[in-house]
């Protein structure tokens, strides 16, 4: 019995670890998308995943939280500024819910932009991943 039982946990190790590093892939990219790091933290913004089969990503910064759908955007608007440090974000629903501290009011919208934090290629690459693996626009 206990070889079965080894057997078993190999198999069930086997697949887990492919469905960790994907995950792990997926949160790697998220992550340097809107921190410019695999760890999805700097100073003053932190990254997570709040749904991963829905695609909603939170972004927070001191007195500052958005909640985007990387489903509603389409990648085919999404523009990377190199000159002027921006990535362009374009959807046909809400891509991105706005909220400050203090406010009760919550700002949608179908466009936003970000800081462009780290690499271009590096942000293509991450973008890319994400649009075709994970995050498969609604609309196209």
């Amino acid at each position: 019995m206990s070889g079965l039982k080894v057997a078993i946990l190999a198999a069930a190790t086997a697949w887990a670890i492919p469905a960790m590093a994907g995950d792990d892939a997926f949160r790697q990219a998220v992550n340097y998308v809107f921190s410019g790091n695999a760890e999805g933290k700097t100073p003053q913004l932190v990254t997570s995943i709040v749904d991963e089969n829905r695609c909603i990503i939170s972004v927070e910064t001191p007195g500052n939280s958005w909640l985007y759908n990387l489903k509603e955007i389409r990648p085919d608007k999404t523009v990377i500024d190199e000159k002027n440090g921006r990535i362009s974000f374009e959807g046909d629903g809400t891509i991105v819910e706005h909220t400050f501290d203090f406010l009760p009011k919550v700002d949608k919208d179908n466009k936003n932009s970000i800081m462009l934090r780290g690499d271009a290629g590096r942000t293509k690459d991450a973008l890319k991943l994400i649009f075709t693996r994970y995050c498969v626009p609604k609309s196209g």
